[in-house]
């Protein structure tokens, strides 16, 4: 089964195209737009973690630069040269204090020339513990490996400067002086100054000192356990940008500096570049939208016009008047449409003027059998009561006859002039129906016809409504005369009935009679002008009538049934009730 398509107005159609259209149009440009704006954000960032990298490096290549002088002045000390000439473990350890507090180094160790330590400072403190010397010795045994030793859980940055009797070139070596730098927070709280972000130092899978709480030590550690190449890295409820910097790379030995930048800057220029989009989008919505209207309407507008014209045309209506603006193709379809409107004009005027002279002449013909009938009957009975034979009960009935056919040649009169005159203006006025029914069944009985029909009246109710009097009488007299007729010529019993009664909103006037039925031929064409049914005279436009007249007052006149002994006629008024 194909689906049809929905019928759309022709301005829907024009504006889906005119609105969808620019809408995606401009929808992808801001996307676009907001992508590479997103682009330039995050390759900022990275410019500026590059930035913080190359900063944290000259950092580096000055402290360690700072450290090595340290070390060669106070390696190149006199006093310190003299200590160490007695190779005594004691006498270098009681005042190696002195020299440790004078260099203000977290680190400070004096060692053989083996490179045995000998004495070892942490802080300024003496102090000789166990797993200091190791990997102190471990380290001056390859001077060339990392600059970095971990110390009781606490990491150095050291170095160190050999100690000479007599010059460094021709002099032997008394032993060795070894300075470090403690790797913590005090450290990376300098160095976060420098380059504007979080710092993390990473060793042997923990940290070692950083600028974050300890519980963001905590995320970062796990982050870095789990996620070793991760770009970002969520810690606290922040979200960070994460570049890590070796400061000694691979092994077991690996340091790191993790270089954390806050992304909420970053995200929160992107929430704003969202809704500027959005407002963007919608203003470029509206706009676009009223000039799609706009120009929707402009197009359209005419041919609207133009089709409510037509329309009214196919309705009877052919006075609207027909657009004469908009595009030229419009302005031409007006034109031709405003040509074939007036070509039905004459041809519905020729058609009627046609109709009109067949009604005439159909009406001529009529009306002249009636009329001569009538005036035959007349004539003829005059002539026979010129006779001087006739009894007085027969002139009598002669003059009856005469007088039949007056009254005959009055009510064709009264039909005609009735006839000739609907769809004059109402004179309307509140009146009872009931009462205009009774006056009408009163004059049907006086009606030559009507000897020997019996003639019943039944009112449900006053049925007060607005009508026109004297044409709501003349149509219950129609009504009821053909119903007379119409019973007249069945034989027995000779029966009309009319009843009036009253609903909510209407007004119903039966009329029954007991005649032989309206024969099924000229059912559909009962209520057109000249069609004459159980009677030998009229022209036949007494139902005629009574329909128009109906209809006039917004009701209608219609054959309810019909059949053998019984024929019902039903006559209905909208009723309006005054207060």
């Amino acid at each position: 089964m194909k689906a049809t398509m929905p019928h759309l107005r022709m301005r829907t159609l024009l504006l889906l195209p005119l609105l969808l259209i620019p809408a995606a149009l401009t929808t992808a440009s801001l996307l676009i737009v907001r992508r590479h704006m997103q682009q330039e954000l995050r390759q900022s960032l990275a410019e500026d973690l590059l930035h913080s990298t190359a900063t944290f490096r000259n950092l580096e290549k000055s402290r360690r630069a700072m450290l090595a002088r340290d070390a060669i002045l106070i390696a190149d000390q006199s006093t310190l040269k003299a200590l160490m000439t007695t190779q005594d473990a004691a006498t270098i350890q009681n005042a190696g204090g002195e020299f440790a507090r004078l260099s203000g180094s977290d680190l400070f160790a004096l060692a053989s020339p083996t490179g045995g330590v000998i004495a070892t400072y942490l802080g300024g403190q003496g102090a000789t513990p166990a797993g200091i010397e190791s990997p102190i010795s471990a380290w001056l045994g390859n001077p060339g490996g990392s600059p970095y030793i971990e110390v009781h859980g606490r990491l150095f940055e050291i170095a160190a400067q050999p100690i000479y009797f007599g010059s460094s070139k021709n002099g032997s070596v008394l032993g060795y002086l070894v300075v470090g730098s403690a790797i913590d927070r005090s450290l990376a709280e300098q160095v976060a100054q420098s380059v504007s972000g979080e710092v993390a130092f990473y060793a042997n899978h923990r940290i070692a000192g950083s600028t974050l709480s300890p519980e963001g030590e905590m995320a970062l550690a796990r982050a870095l356990a789990t996620e070793g190449d991760a770009s970002e890295v969520a810690i606290g409820g922040g979200r960070y940008r994460l570049e890590r910097i070796a400061l000694v790379p691979g092994g077991a030995g690996a340091v790191e500096m993790i270089l954390l930048k806050s992304m909420q800057a970053l995200r929160s220029e992107e929430s704003g570049l969202n809704r500027m989009t959005i407002v963007l989008g919608a203003v470029a919505l509206v706009v676009g939208g009223l000039l799609a209207l706009w120009v929707a309407r402009l197009l359209t507008g005419p041919l609207e016009a133009l089709a409510v014209g037509v329309r009214a045309l196919g309705e009877g209506r052919p006075d609207v008047q027909l657009p004469a603006t908009g595009a030229e193709e419009v302005r031409e379809l007006s034109l031709a449409v405003d040509a074939m409107r007036r070509q039905i004009r004459k041809a519905q005027a020729d058609l009627v003027e046609a109709e009109r002279l067949a009604t005439i002449g159909k009406m001529a013909s009529s009306v002249s059998h009636d009329v001569r009938h009538y005036l035959s009957s007349v004539y003829a009975n005059a002539e026979f009561l010129a006779s001087r034979e006739l009894s007085a009960d027969d002139k009598l009935e002669l003059l009856r006859d005469i007088q039949l056919s007056v009254q005959g040649t009055t009510d064709l009169i009264d039909s005609l002039l009735l006839f000739s005159r609907t769809g004059l203006s109402l004179n309307k006025s509140y009146e009872s129906v009931a009462y205009l029914a009774e006056r009408a069944i009163a004059l049907v009985r006086n009606h030559p016809e009507t000897t020997g029909i019996e003639i019943s009246f039944t009112a449900n109710g006053s049925c007060e409504t607005l009508v026109d009097a004297k044409k709501i009488e003349r149509v219950i007299y129609n009504l009821t005369l053909n119903a007379c007729q119409a019973a007249g010529q069945n034989g027995v019993p000779k029966v009309v009935e009319v009843i009036a009664a009253e609903t909510c909103d209407s007004v119903l006037v039966d009329v029954i009679d007991s005649g032989a039925g309206v024969a099924e031929e000229i059912r559909g064409s009962l209520f057109e002008p000249f069609i004459s049914a159980n009677k030998e005279n009229g022209v036949g436009i007494g139902l005629t009538l009574a329909s128009t007249i109906a209809l006039e007052h917004g009701g209608d006149v219609r054959l309810k049934e019909t059949e053998p002994g019984r024929t019902v006629f039903r006559l209905k008024l909208p009723r309006t009730v005054v207060a």
